[in-house]
């Protein structure tokens, strides 16, 4: 068999060949003054630890689901190490099972790190003898079952892929237990520690997986805590991560920052942020498109704000004014006008909308402002109907937040709770950043949409976690399948929701679920499968490799897993 192995002890990779996709985020200078990259500032920092320990991660790539954020609490997590166990941790094979409970409550009660056999203290100690990592496989099956190592990494590999040959895995899996029984291990050690592989394995992390992720967290764990505003524009204007831009908007009012409305003389495309405020970008209005934008804002750039309705509409809608605008073919036309002027991004003119919109039909319609070759007999009496079409009343709060929400998908003006104050204000609802006052404990609580997850049980059942906002924070509704079947139907609202049942921490066991209203969640904001199942990469593990390991020399083989 022809092998061409790469000898690790004498590779190198040359810095010309890397290729980096973003440049390097600058390392303490005069526009950057802090250094994303100085660990040691960044494990120590008190406001970073703050949020990762309290769950306050909703923007935080990796650690912002509402699993994670319960697991962050659940662990206390205030060091690197740590974040690191528990970005593995909560991997589906972890969880189901059953190490992720027991690893939680080793951590928290020292009395409870019993270990299968003593030797797992010393290979494990570290994870209070629960098996969090791939590298946690090869260990086990090597100095505890008795693998070689290169059996033991094959047994990894296996399970963390499909494995193509089913007589090859049949061997290693007899093989396992043979070496257990030559260890004089009890039949029932062995095929614990076999289910405890096999639940999990396929799913893990390898340690510098879950390290070099858990550091990506702490990172941006620090932009969140010391500049929120420009670290919430950033997560906006990226597309978000694991919720939708409502809930990053009303993440952004918890934190203090005030959120602007799009503007035609201030907003660029993207969200942007300084300070305590976000300026809503042109990309949250749907069906307007970024040329429009480029054309608003090269304008802008060149000739300065735009002063009135008519001023925009010439020098943005008139063909031929420039030979920029004509080259690039980006005249905003009457549609994406009438766009901007409902969703408040022309309130800077000091007109009410509905003035805006009066004013727009005559301007395309009447005058025909736009069309050089026009000339109108009666242009007195057109200059009389602006000031007759003009009004003082606007949109009330209720339109303006409807506006709002068909531009943005999101209200901005209000929080759709902000509408039902006499269920969010009733004597008996407990709010959720109340709710730890009330741990086992029956409440009642209001709640607004944030996303979903719906699974199957070991039974075959199905049940339901709701993840869901009041004004003052999130809380989990877990729905078990028992009354699922019951009120499935009625959590594929947007809300509100009014739930009842015990409270467990940042959870709430539902046992009574209501709805004020009945507004339909849109499909790309839901997490509501039963089916999908997060799969790692396949190694491509085949039955050539297993006689490969037995060929290959040993000491070369072992060198390069040190190296």
């Amino acid at each position: 068999m022809n092998t061409n192995l790469l000898d690790l002890q004498n590779y190198s990779l040359s810095s010309e060949n890397i290729i980096h996709i973003y440049p390097i985020i600058p390392r303490k200078t005069a526009s950057v003054p802090f250094d994303v990259y100085d660990y040691n500032l960044l494990f120590n920092d008190f406001k970073t630890l703050f949020i990762i320990k309290n769950g306050l991660t909703i923007g935080c790539f990796y650690i912002e689901s509402p699993a994670m954020r319960g697991l962050l609490k659940k662990l206390d997590v205030e060091t690197f190490e740590m974040l690191t166990a528990a970005s593995s941790v909560i991997r589906p094979g972890v969880a189901e099972s059953g190490m992720m409970q027991e690893f939680i409550a080793r951590h928290k009660d020292p009395s409870k790190r019993k270990y299968l056999i003593p030797q797992m203290e010393e290979i494990l100690g570290e994870t209070y003898g629960v098996m969090i990592y791939q590298e946690d496989v090869i260990k086990v099956s090597h100095h505890i079952a008795g693998l070689s190592l290169e059996e033991a990494d094959l047994l990894r590999r296996a399970m963390s892929g499909k494995m193509r040959s089913h007589t090859a895995m049949e061997a290693l899996t007899n093989k396992f237990f043979q070496t257990c029984r030559e260890r004089n291990l009890k039949d029932h050690i062995a095929k614990e520690l076999w289910r405890q592989i096999e639940s999990f394995a396929g799913y893990s992390f390898c340690k510098a997986h879950s390290a070099s992720f858990a550091l990506l967290s702490f990172q941006v764990a620090f932009l969140k805590a010391h500049y929120p505003a420009e670290f919430m524009a950033s997560v906006l204007s990226n597309g978000g991560g694991f919720y939708s831009p409502a809930v990053y908007i009303q993440e952004s009012k918890r934190l203090g920052l005030k959120i602007k409305l799009p503007c035609i003389n201030n907003s660029m495309y993207e969200y942007t942020g300084k300070g305590k405020t976000i300026q809503i970008g042109f990309m949250a209005i749907k069906n307007f498109s970024r040329s429009s934008a480029e054309t608003i804002i090269e304008e802008r750039k060149r000739y300065g704000v735009f002063k009135s309705l008519p001023d925009f509409l010439v020098r943005t809608c008139l063909a031929g004014r420039q030979a920029y605008l004509a080259s690039r073919q980006a005249k905003i036309g009457y549609e994406e006008t009438a766009l901007l002027i409902k969703c408040g991004a022309m309130d800077c003119f000091n007109e009410t909308r509905p003035t805006l919109l009066r004013l727009l039909d005559i301007y395309f319609y009447k005058l025909k402002l736009l069309n050089e070759d026009y000339n109108d007999l009666f242009i007195n009496e057109s200059f009389n109907l602006i000031e007759q079409v003009k009004t003082t009343k606007d949109y009330s709060i209720e339109e303006k937040c409807s506006a709002e929400y068909e531009s943005f998908d999101y209200m901005v003006t209000k929080h759709p709770l902000n509408f039902y104050p006499e269920w969010i204000e009733q004597p008996g609802v407990v709010k959720a950043a109340d709710m730890n006052k009330y741990n086992g404990r029956k409440i009642k609580m209001v709640g607004w949409y944030m996303t979903s997850k719906r699974i199957s049980t070991k039974k075959g059942d199905t049940m339901k976690f709701l993840s869901l906002e009041d004004l003052t924070g999130t809380f989990e509704a877990v729905i078990f399948p028992n009354v699922y079947s019951l009120v499935a139907e009625k959590t594929l609202s947007m809300g509100p929701y009014i739930v009842e049942g015990k409270a467990d921490d940042n959870n709430l066991i539902v046992n009574k679920l209501e709805l004020l209203s009945d507004q339909p969640i849109k499909a790309e904001f839901r997490y509501d499968s039963a089916e999908y199942v997060y799969k790692p990469d396949d190694e491509g593990l085949k039955e050539e490799d297993f006689s490969l390991a037995k060929s290959i020399d040993i000491e070369k083989l072992r060198k390069a897993y040190v190296a």
